[in-house]
């Protein structure tokens, strides 16, 4: 008995590939980005200040500024973070309501 084979993918078009790519490209690159910045935080202040790997939130950019004015890591972490707003509302347009 033959069995035709299930189209999963239907309903993807170009944009929601794309979109995809970018939103999960610049998610693993925003993290990348502020593990690095905890890396540096961490090799300046005490011991007791230190930021953990595993657990962090959003003060790790205010924190990294201040030792770091002039670092330009910060501005990547926000493009970052801007693509992955703008990836997801291109998302919803196109493959939720489209």
């Amino acid at each position: 008995m033959y069995l035709k084979p299930v189209h999963l993918l239907t309903n993807m078009s170009w944009p929601v590939v794309f979109a995809g790519f970018v939103g999960a490209s610049s998610a693993i690159l925003a993290n990348m980005v502020s593990l690095v910045m905890i890396g540096k935080i961490n090799e300046r202040v005490r011991d007791e200040e230190r930021i953990s790997y595993i657990s962090w939130g959003t003060e790790v950019r205010r924190k990294f500024k201040q030792p770091y004015p002039a670092s330009r890591l910060h501005v990547l972490l926000d493009s970052c973070v801007v693509l992955m707003a703008l990836s997801f509302i291109v998302l919803g347009r196109y493959w939720v309501f489209g």
